[in-house]
């Protein structure tokens, strides 16, 4: 078999949801109030005051071409790491509490050949949409990982991004930053902007390709006109309506304090400033992008590509 290899070609399929971005999502907003009620909701007076916040990040290192026979397989060389912060928020400290780095090769064909750092790591399509989607979920596997080792520990756990694959723990909710789709309609959606900061909309489920719980949060810093500084919420379809209205309320007492500052972090506030953090410590971890093409290149020319 003969194998090329290129630094990242930056048209390379990289959107993890586009084999499924097509799911028709139904939303069922009468769970915590009726669809007529619909109002803004205040935080709790009180709150979880002992947090972890769980984060990834997933850098693809090279682009491999496995030529055999006149047939072509595409393959990718990917990095990723996930980590967890504790947060204290009586003590007002965080720290990181967990971490570790993944890689792998993935194609649809063993490349027989040894890549070192990057085990060969096997999927069915060789669509390159399908091979990013399987390192996404070996990085979502990562953090669950790293969330069940820490997130007992906690009164409540954030993840960032969506909960799906990591909806095991009941204290878990995945954190949305940003919307690339707008599920709720009409006067629904209309709470949404009229939520001043620490404020929330009702608990709501939604099935876009698996159910889950899920609300509206405001950030402070922001205005409180339209969705800025607005984040959503996930909590597991395995919780009860009850159980997750309470984390509901335990997201809008704990979240606003830890809303990031526009002179610091272009994404602020929902880049939460212990996710800002985390996500440098953890590019940091996945090593120098440029020594570990080298080390791919290398390999493949033992291989006699």
């Amino acid at each position: 078999m003969q194998i090329t290899v290129d630094a990242w070609d930056p048209s390379f399929a990289d959107n993890p949801e586009s084999p499924t971005r097509g799911n028709a999502a139904i939303v069922e907003p009468g769970i915590e109030l009726e669809p007529a009620d619909w109002r803004p909701i205040d935080a709790p007076a009180s709150g979880p005051r002992r947090l972890v916040v769980v984060d990834g990040v997933r850098r693809v290192d090279a682009r491999v071409e496995l030529l055999d026979g006149g047939d072509r397989w595409p393959g990718v060389c990917v990095s990723w790491a996930a980590g967890a912060v504790a947060c204290d928020l009586d003590g007002k400290v965080s720290a990181v509490a967990e971490a570790d780095v993944g890689r792998g090769l993935f194609a649809a064909v063993d490349p027989g050949a040894d890549f070192g750092r990057y085990p060969y790591r096997e999927v069915e399509s060789a669509d390159p949409a399908e091979l990013i989607a399987a390192a996404q979920r070996a990085m979502i596997e990562l953090e669950a990982k790293v969330a069940s080792t820490v997130a007992m520990d906690a009164e409540l756990a954030v993840l960032d991004g969506p909960l799906r694959g990591r909806d095991q723990l009941s204290n878990a909710v995945g954190y949305i930053k940003s919307h690339s789709r707008s599920y709720l309609k009409g006067e629904q959606n209309a709470v949404v902007e009229r939520l001043a900061p620490g404020q929330r909309t009702p608990v709501f489920h939604l099935v876009s390709g698996w159910p889950r719980y899920t609300w509206y949060l405001r950030l402070p810093g922001t205005s409180s006109r339209g969705w800025s500084g607005v984040a959503r919420l996930e909590a597991s379809d395995d919780l009860s309506e009850e159980a997750a209205i309470a984390l509901a309320d335990a997201t809008a007492a704990a979240l606003p304090p830890l809303g990031s500052a526009a002179h610091k972090d272009a994404r602020a506030p929902q880049n939460l400033t212990p996710i800002a953090g985390l996500e440098r410590r953890l590019k940091r971890m996945l090593g120098d992008p440029r020594l570990l093409l080298r080390s791919v290149r290398a390999a493949s020319m033992e291989s006699g590509g």
